[in-house]
């Protein structure tokens, strides 16, 4: 089964999926983290697993990733 995104999906998608692993980096690293590191892991994979399969497909956005 096929889901059809629209170029403006995708970039919201994207910038959101973005964001979300710089939060989560963020919060693996802060200091009395109370959140297990692997958790936090496998939630950072799964969202640059996502991302990557977006940039593979739409090779443009990583222009927008340098603005990020």
């Amino acid at each position: 089964m096929a889901i059809e995104f629209s170029n403006k999906d995708i970039l919201l998608i994207y910038g959101h999926f973005m964001k979300k692993i710089k939060e989560l980096e963020a919060i693996k690293s802060a200091p009395n983290n109370p959140i297990d590191s692997n958790n936090i892991d496998q939630d950072i994979e799964l969202y640059s697993s996502i991302t990557s399969k977006i940039e593979n497909s739409n090779p443009q956005i990583l222009k927008l990733k340098e603005l990020m």
